[in-house]
């Protein structure tokens, strides 16, 4: 008697820690539309867990903690994101209010792989684990769900990719979402080194939330396709296009025709170094702030980062001790 009361505890102790679900639950992917804002403009993606009467739940690995220390993490490489858990009605208003649309994609899983499913995630929400070290292209809210995918169906799950990875670096991947943010494009493509440019292998692409969809959808588990049904939650909004200048020809045409108006006026008698030492100065302040990201952060995405050839740091204190 004493054991039948010990499992049933056990068993209601199990549900109310949402690791059981019913035979009507479902776990599906929700893909969010890229934003405006720089730091929304690669999309998002979650998992719900929806078991009806039961659960709700949106579990998100794009949390983090804005704080006074926020902006410093940042840029050491330090800032730690999180999973959060939220209910599919907060995060449904939060995306209806900010105009991105959202699609679904319901995984074909057994009742079984919905448990080990849901069971990871309860376990990933566990205070102590949390929190991991946010990395760009390797670990982030859409790495995450491709793993946790892999580690919970195993061999079971198969990816069928149409995707050229042969063909794409990750620069050029994230290339193709700034195309209408130009000079954020052109200050990443300044502080970005070498490991950018780093051939993609085998679902590298899926750091990024669209391909995340776009690989799903093409995956099989047990020779079916693993999503049984995919829908359109919000509709996506028209995006606007933004300017067509080019920074890095601007940038190159000012400076140009400022050494020209220098030369100019030295021809004209001027002794004048206030342009040279804008100029040493200005590249110094870019060499300066690539070589902290290279040598004082733990970013991996910013080592090698061959712009200091003409952006050099001493070039600060030529701008000082020039003298001709």
């Amino acid at each position: 008697m004493k054991t039948k009361l010990l499992l049933i505890l056990l068993f209601i102790s199990a549900l109310a820690n949402g690791q059981q679900l019913s035979e009507q639950a479902e776990i599906s992917v929700l893909t969010c539309q890229p934003g405006t804002d720089l730091y929304s403009v690669f999309g998002h993606t979650a998992i719900r867990v929806y078991d009806p009467g039961r659960v709700d739940h949106v579990y998100n690995y794009g949390t983090f903690d804005f704080n006074d220390e926020f902006y410093l993490k940042f840029a050491r490489g330090k800032l730690n994101y999180r999973l959060s858990r939220s209910s599919f009605g907060q995060f449904n208003y939060e995306y209806t209010v900010t105009e991105r649309g959202v699609e679904e994609q319901i995984l074909r899983l057994t009742q079984d792989q919905k448990n080990r499913f849901n069971q990871a995630l309860v376990e990933n929400y566990k205070p102590e684990n949390q929190y991991y070290q946010y990395d760009f292209f390797y670990d982030n809210c859409a790495t995450r769900i491709r793993d946790i995918l892999e580690d919970v169906l195993g061999d079971e799950l198969q990816w069928h990719s149409e995707f050229d990875h042969e063909a794409y670096t990750f620069r050029g991947m994230i290339d193709m979402y700034l195309v209408d943010m130009n000079w954020s494009d052109f200050g990443i493509d300044i502080a970005l080194g070498q490991p950018c440019d780093k051939i993609l292998e085998a679902q590298d692409n899926m750091f990024l939330p669209d391909y995340v969809f776009s690989e799903i959808a093409s995956a099989t588990i047990g020779g079916q396709p693993l999503v049984k049904e995919t829908k359109v939650v919000i509709k996506k909004a028209a995006r606007e296009a933004g300017s067509p200048v080019d920074p890095a020809l601007m940038l190159t045409i000012a400076l140009t025709l400022l050494a020209l108006f220098w030369l100019w006026r030295r021809r004209k008698g001027s002794q004048s170094l206030v342009i040279p030492r804008f100029l040493f100065m200005f590249l110094g302040l870019v060499g300066f702030m690539v070589f902290l990201l290279w040598f004082a952060t733990d970013h991996t995405t910013t080592k090698q980062n061959w712009n200091l050839i003409w952006a050099f740091p001493l070039h600060l204190i030529v701008a000082f001790i020039l003298k001709k």
